[in-house]
This record gives structure tokens, C-alpha cells and sequence, in this order.
């Protein structure tokens, strides 16, 4: 199973270390954005799913690289097992590394990952609905509304709407960005 994915921008692999992991949550999950606020909760439990990372077996966690910089932008969460015949796919990126495609490119390569060694049918994957950066990210890279859950996400301390997005496999597999991918 490859472990290692590069595209044009960015690169995701196994986090190196429990305390690279630990200073990613901090930074990212303490210094409020505009869209989540601090997650507290995730900045907490941070050694317990370090701890998960060898045995978790339906959900894996690949740091984001930026290929320009070598500098570690975020995080990609990827999995399986909440709906039958499908995965799902979820950035962090650090606030200073937003609106530079790199979001995108990594749910691309996490795709990669996903659809090229589980037998699944499709990706999942959702945002605040008041995030439309994010939303249009998602529809760029060929994943399509799927539906909302009213007062489902929290944000900034208030509940907002959580949007769904779906991408399927036959899909993905007439996208020409896959065969650019390097792999490792």
C-alpha cells in the first residue's frame, strides 16, 4: 500500500512523529479561525488518537507538505466503515496556508489513496455551510452536493448548517488529475 502521494502542490504522509502531531493539533486546533473557533476537544485528545494511529483501522491521518516550502499546512483525515462502500475525506489546513489550492489537492490525493486499495464506491465529505470557499472547493474537484443537516455544525459557538458532498468512483476514475499523481 503506497503511504506517500505528491501532486503539484502539496504531498501527504504518515505524520513522522507523536510530537510533530502534537504541535500540528496545538497550532491548529487552539488558534481560533474564522469558521470552527478553538477545538479544545481536539487539542485534548490528541495523544489518544496518536496512540489509535498503528491499530486505527478505518480511519488514517496523512500530514499535508507544501512542495515549495517543505512546511507542514495541515492534516488529511481519511477513512471508512461510516457508510457501506464508502470513505470519507476531511482537511485542517493552519489559517496561513488557506486559499492556495492546497485543500483541494490534498482531498484529491486522499481520494488516491482511498479509492486505490479499498473496495469502495464512493467519498464523503462536509463542511460548515457557511463556509463557501470550502463548498467551492469541493465542486471543483468533482464532488457533488448531496444535502444538509440544519444546526449541525459547530462553529464560532453557534450551531450552523453541515453540507454534504459525494464523490463516486466512476467519477474519480474519469478524472486525468489521478494519473499525475506520484506515489511511494
Amino acid at each position: 500500500m503506497f503511504t506517500t502521494y505528491t501532486g503539484q502542490l502539496v504531498r501527504i504522509r504518515p505524520f513522522a512523529s507523536e510530537a510533530e502531531w502534537a504541535g500540528f493539533t496545538r497550532d491548529y486546533a487552539v488558534v481560533p479561525n474564522a469558521h470552527r473557533g478553538p477545538q479544545w476537544y481536539f487539542a485534548n485528545s490528541a495523544l489518544q488518537v496518536w496512540n489509535l494511529f498503528p491499530t486505527e483501522d478505518t480511519v488514517c491521518r496523512f500530514a499535508v507538505d507544501r512542495l515549495d516550502s517543505g512546511e507542514l499546512a495541515g492534516v488529511i483525515t481519511c477513512g471508512l466503515g461510516r457508510w457501506q462502500l464508502s470513505g470519507f475525506t476531511g482537511t485542517g489546513l493552519l489559517e496561513r496556508h488557506w486559499h492556495n489550492g492546497f485543500g483541494r489537492e490534498a482531498k484529491l490525493l486522499a481520494s488516491c489513496h482511498l479509492f486505490e486499495n479499498f473496495p469502495i464506491e464512493s467519498l464523503w465529505s462536509d463542511t460548515v455551510a457557511t463556509h463557501s470557499r470550502a463548498i467551492a472547493g469541493l465542486e471543483a474537484i468533482g464532488y457533488r452536493f448531496a444535502g444538509i443537516l440544519a444546526c449541525a455544525f459547530p462553529s464560532q459557538g453557534e450551531n450552523e448548517g453541515q453540507v454534504w458532498y459525494q464523490l463516486l468512483r466512476k467519477d474519480w476514475e474519469r478524472m486525468d488529475y489521478r494519473h499525475g499523481v506520484a506515489r511511494s
